[in-house]
């Protein structure tokens, strides 16, 4: 075999520093002299690929070397000492022997992953891998063009080649419509215009029949004014981009009538010495170990109708040129910062995807054009020689454009010095571990280095290229970088059938918009915010400044004893045993306060209202108000622990209780009893300002200790302030308070409508009764307010009925199924019903959606927009905001904003967080805006949790069940590995079954409960919040596993038989998954092979394993494609599987 004199050199020679100095500059197109041996050669031009071909090339000739240890460190005195080193000489490969080129051969794994990926059986599927591009030029002869590309087609065989039904592909013959000329020269413009229009859309999407033989389509239109516009059309499966540029080259010269030298190896020949590569031993642990941590794809938002297949796939191209004077400035500065171009160019590009990805670490595709150096003609041979690394990129913490291009260069690096396990390896070990098909669809694909991407011969002959697209199977995003004209071209192949196109170019924008940045040399600077001015305006737009009031003086109670007299025989608060008007509960509350005071009780104190649910608490809450303190509510039933804990933090001076005896250590706070209490004399209310601290309230903390928030009276009254006038609350109105004192709902209950003049109505905390004690005290009282979270209303509907006194329903504290409000609607059509959201510590309620203003088909209400004196922000991890429809953190600002955690500071620190002059609280919320400044709610963030190496909201889930008509209402879980859920049924008794196939329309497998438990009522928390830590108890989720089904037909005990001959797992059951048996696309085209071998099922595809992929399933699917006969033919060859050695040769014989 004929070899270059790079392939000729000995080890001594490059044993010498001089060779290896000579090979470097010659791959880098410089001199020798111009190289420093002791710097970085990244810094000095070189990249990745050049890298990786020095690398081939010597080992090629002997030299124990790879392109890990070049890469790690790359200097020209580090590289002579591992190539001058006395380690073992590499075992150099016999030249390749030629395949028959008449032979079917497999196809490569990125051309079987582009077969495969033609069907609907896998996420972004059903689409081509396919490269079109139009030239639009002058006066080519349509003879000599026929001519030409028939030759071309004679020269290169993959041009010709036609994939078969068992995964493997053979040169035939051309395709008869591979080559095509159409005269428009006579046609009116219009109808010109209106061809060609139709010609490039059908070429933009065109699926070639690769299993036909068509690989390729050249077509040649005649125009008008002696114009021709070239459309060529290339399967990837035939040629990769590098290809397209050898065979357009190629078409030139034969146009030109030049005479091709002819090629002497073949990429039958090339790809069987590629796929003979073992993957390495250490390359192999290495990905193994990082497997179960590895990150999954950008999740971006996308339609989900297209996963259903509701939507036909369709994709656009984004592209942008850079100068050729901006591309060497942008080539200077990777130098100087020792970076790779195409690795900061990548950095850029991983920044843009982040912008509106919900994850901040995620897998990229980055494609590899990787052509062995086994003959001198590699190069100009066609075919697709792609392979693929998978880079793990992390935007998690800041970093500035340099440092991002170094993780980038150190990411790449990492994975290609472990690239003997290409992508596609490693995406089926990850699928293997997480037992579902798993896709890396951002693509990244870099052609920096290769030389521009037409030459000059090739478009004078066929003209400028005018269009230029491509698509992919399981690609959502493929963005490319190229050099063309001397600057580059910056190409965005995006699937816009599925995610959103105004998506795709605000991300797009943003690229181009950090390339300039790294052009204009701005490498120290972070990522600037992604946000659009105009988007930033939009949500800017529904903040608004809270309404001037006279309803409170800057505190919760001041006017409540203020405006007494005035209101002195209104109702106040009502409970079954009394009723307090204003005048009652202000001079009572007066009294408790005297009590208080002289226990020595001063501005600023603390005190424990310690009391079950009735009168007695407001009276409490209003006297502790009454001197200047804080309540720090305990409910009687709280354990002594918990109790203890936040006495302990609260650092109360009293307690007011009923129950003194409960209180009998003597060397705590003073334990005042509330009835002595009420013969004292009354005292004056203290004078506090707004920022005084009104009260405590504990909520659970993550670490299972209960956190104090400081709520003080500015921050309640600024929510409550906008309800009041919101829904215009006077005396006249009454609230039913069915919220504990200890949850913050109830400071609406009791301080507003007691500030309007109005009255709380207070049920008691019997268990047994008082879901029907509410429903009897709603109608009892005419209440007109109802302030709850969503189950409570869920349960008093379920019940019985809303008075027709009711006419105002606000929910928070939970997420409010949409499902209520149709209710509440059908019920009393003019009752005004919202959801709000909030936290604790923003002081109830920070946003707020009305039922006319939820958006068609959601299951939850939307958190709506904030109310008046609050600001919102949704955030990434490093506090940037996000752009619409991707989620990040909820953040609260403005008035409502709480003084943080008693006694906590450094929680307090990591939670209330300072931007833009303003104090935020960090929610922990899982949110997104939608356009136009509104808020949508999607989980706690404690609530998103992983599944097999999927981030799974457990609101979607639950999301999905409720859109089933049989079920009303719904809770998800993790049991640490697998997906729960519990349902109670709308009406009918439905099983699990029945649920989980409705989920599987709606949900990706990922997000289908491994079980579903149906149950009469869902347990609730104390506040009424669905307890899924009770629901986990409950619902026993401990099993062995699926038990093994063993085949109940000839069929399935045939198609067991053919799987175990290619899953090792033993035993297989029938209603076992595919994949979670570590079955991939390869094994699957191998099942296919033999079952239509074996079962005579000509009709079987690869797309059937992955839609059926249970044995029961595909025996099923092969009932329906073959009808019975398929039965009869797997007890045949059951027959034939049962027979020894000796029975078959008899057999054989006999015949």
């Amino acid at each position: 075999m004929a070899t270059n004199s790079e392939m000729t050199s000995t080890i001594t020679d490059l044993a010498d520093p001089a060779v290896i100095r000579a090979e470097v500059a010659g791959a880098l197109g410089v001199t020798s002299e111009s190289l420093d041996p002791t710097q970085d050669l990244i810094a000095q031009g070189l990249d990745s690929l050049r890298m990786m071909r020095l690398a081939g090339t010597w080992r090629k000739r002997g030299i124990d070397i790879d392109f890990a240890r070049l890469a790690a460190a790359p200097t020209l005195d580090a590289w002579t000492a591992l190539i001058g080193s006395p380690a073992t000489t590499a075992d150099t490969d016999e030249s390749p022997e030629n395949v028959d080129p008449t032979a079917p051969f497999p196809l490569a794994p990125m051309q079987h992953a582009y077969w495969i990926g033609r069907s609907d059986s896998h996420a972004f599927g059903n689409v081509a891998a396919h490269l079109y591009i139009e030239f639009d030029g002058h006066d080519i002869d349509p003879d000599r063009f026929t001519t030409a590309m028939s030759a071309l087609l004679e020269r290169h065989p993959m041009l010709r080649i036609r994939v078969l039904p068992d995964g493997t592909q053979v040169v035939g013959p051309a395709h008869p419509e591979a080559i095509a000329v159409h005269d428009l020269r006579g046609r009116p413009a219009a109808t010109v215009d209106a061809i060609l229009a139709e010609k490039r859309s059908h070429g933009t999407h065109r699926a070639l029949p690769v299993e036909e033989g068509a690989v390729i389509r050249a077509e040649l239109s005649l125009l008008p004014d002696g114009s021709t516009r070239v459309h060529l059309d290339v399967d990837m499966i035939a040629a990769d981009a590098m290809s397209y540029r050898v065979l357009v080259d190629d078409f030139a010269r034969l146009y030109r009538g030049e005479t091709l030298p002819e090629l002497g190896v073949t990429f039958a020949t090339i790809t069987a010495d590629r796929t003979s590569r073992e993957i390495r031993d250490e390359d192999l642990a290495w990905w193994r170990e990082r497997i179960p941590h590895l990150p999954g794809p950008p999740e971006l938002p996308v339609d989900d109708r297209a996963a259903r297949g509701e939507v036909e796939p369709r994709s656009v191209r984004l592209h942008h040129s850079v100068s050729a004077s901006e591309w060497k400035r942008l080539e200077e500065h990777a130098h100087r910062r020792g970076v790779t171009p195409a690795a900061a160019v990548a950095a850029v590009f991983a920044e843009a995807v982040g912008t509106h990805s919900a994850n901040s670490r995620f897998l990229l595709t980055v494609p590899l054009f990787d052509r062995p150096q086994i003959h001198p003609d590699v190069e100009r041979v066609v075919g697709d020689f792609t392979s693929s690394i998978l880079v793990d990129v992390d935007l998690s913490q800041p970093a500035t454009l340099a440092e991002r291009a170094h993780q980038m260069r150190s990411a790449m690096h990492d994975a290609a010095a472990h690239g003997s396990m290409s992508g596609l390896d490693v995406l089926r070990e990850l699928g293997r571990a997480r037992g579902e098909s798993v896709v890396s669809p951002v693509v990244f694909t870099s052609a920096l280095g290769l030389g521009d991407l037409f030459s000059a011969q090739s478009t004078d002959v066929l003209g400028d290229p005018t269009w230029i697209v491509s698509q992919g199977p399981q690609v959502l995003l493929d963005a490319q970088v190229t050099e063309i004209a001397g600057g580059l071209l910056l190409n965005w192949d995006v699937r816009v059938s599925d995610l959103d196109e105004t998506t795709a170019r605000a991300m797009f924008d943003y690229y181009v918009r950090l390339l300039g940045l790294l052009v204009d040399g701005e490498w120290d600077l972070a990522a600037p915010d992604p946000v659009a001015d105009e988007v930033r305006t939009q949500r800017r737009s529904v903040e608004h400044p809270l309404p001037a009031t006279d309803v409170f003086d800057g505190t919760l109670h001041g006017t409540i004893f203020g405006r007494a007299a005035q209101r002195s025989a209104y109702p106040a608060v009502i409970t079954d045993d009394h009723t307090w008007t204003h005048g009652e509960l202000t001079d009572d509350a007066l009294r408790v306060a005297g009590a208080l005071a002289a226990a020595g009780l001063r501005t600023g104190d603390t005190v424990v209202v310690h009391l079950p649910k009735g009168g007695d608490q407001v009276v409490a809450a209003l006297a502790v108000l009454a001197v200047g303190a804080a309540y720090v509510p305990i409910a009687p039933t709280q354990p002594e622990a918990r109790r203890a804990r936040i006495v302990s933090i609260a650092g109360p001076r009293a307690v007011l209780t009923a129950d003194v005896g409960a209180w009998a250590d003597g060397d705590g706070p003073a334990v005042i009893d509330i009835a002595h209490a009420r013969t004292a004399a009354p005292a004056e209310p203290a004078e506090v300002s707004g920022e005084a601290l009104a009260y405590i309230l504990f909520t659970s903390g993550s670490t299972g200790l209960p956190k104090g928030v400081q709520v003080p009276h500015r921050a309640a009254v600024a929510t409550l302030t906008d309800l009041l006038d919101r829904y215009s609350l006077d005396e006249r109105d009454r609230s039913l308070q069915v919220s504990s004192l200890e949850f913050d709902l109830s400071v609406f209950d009791i301080f507003g409508l007691l500030a309007v003049g109005g009255a709380v109505v207070v049920p008691g905390d019997d268990e047994r009764t008082k879901v029907d004690d509410w429903v009897r005290l709603l109608t009892e009282h005419s209440v007109s307010v109802l302030n709850c979270v969503p189950s409570i209303l869920g349960m008093i509907l379920d019940i019985g009925s809303l008075p027709a006194s009711m006419r105002v329903i606000i929910m928070g504290g939970d997420k409010v199924e949409v499902s209520l409000l149709d209710r509440v609607a059908a019920q009393l059509p003019d009752c005004r019903v919202a959801g709000l959201g909030g936290t604790t510590e923003t002081a109830i309620h920070s946003t707020i959606c009305e039922a006319d203003d939820v958006p068609a088909g959601m299951a939850f209400v939307p958190y709506g927009v904030p109310l008046r004196g609050v600001r919102c922000r949704v955030v990434d991890e490093t506090g940037r905001d996000r752009p619409d429809l991707v989620p990040g953190e909820l953040w609260i600002g403005g008035a409502g904003v709480a003084d943080g955690y008693r006694g906590d500071l450094e929680r307090t620190a990591d939670r209330f967080v300072h931007h833009d002059g303003e104090t935020w609280y960090r929610t922990g919320d899982l949110a997104r805006y939608l356009p136009g400044g509104f808020l949508d709610f999607l989980g706690r963030a404690d609530h998103m949790v992983k599944v097999r190496g999927y981030r799974v909201e457990l609101g979607e889930v639950e999301a999905g069940l409720l859109g089933l008509d049989e079920v009303g209402s719904a809770v998800a879980w993790s049991d640490g590995r697998d997906l729960r859920a519990a349902v109670v049924p709308a009406g009918a008794r439905i099983g699990e079954d029945e649920i989980l196939a409705g989920l599987s329309e709606t949900l990706p497998p990922h997000m289908i409960p491994r079980s579903i438990a149906v149950l009469d009522a869902l347990p609730l928390t104390a506040n009424g919040k669905y307890d899924r830590k009770a629901l986990a108890t409950l619902v026993d989720p401990s099993d062995s596993g699926p038990a093994v089904v063993a085949p109940r037909t000839p069929l399935e005990e045939a198609l067991v038989v053919i799987f175990s001959d290619v899953l090792p797992v033993r035993p297989i059951g029938v209603t076992e998954d595919f994949i979670s048996l570590g079955g991939d696309s390869v094994q699957a085209t191998r099942l296919v092979a033999l079952s239509r071998t074996w079962l005579d099922a000509p009709r079987l595809s690869v797309a059937d394993i992955f839609g059926h992929r249970t044995i029961a399933g595909l025996a099923e699917r092969l009932t329906a494609l073959e009808g019975p006969r398929v039965t009869r033919v797997a007890e045949i060859f059951l027959g034939v599987v049962a027979l020894t050695d000796d029975q078959v040769d008899a057999e054989l014989a006999g015949t």
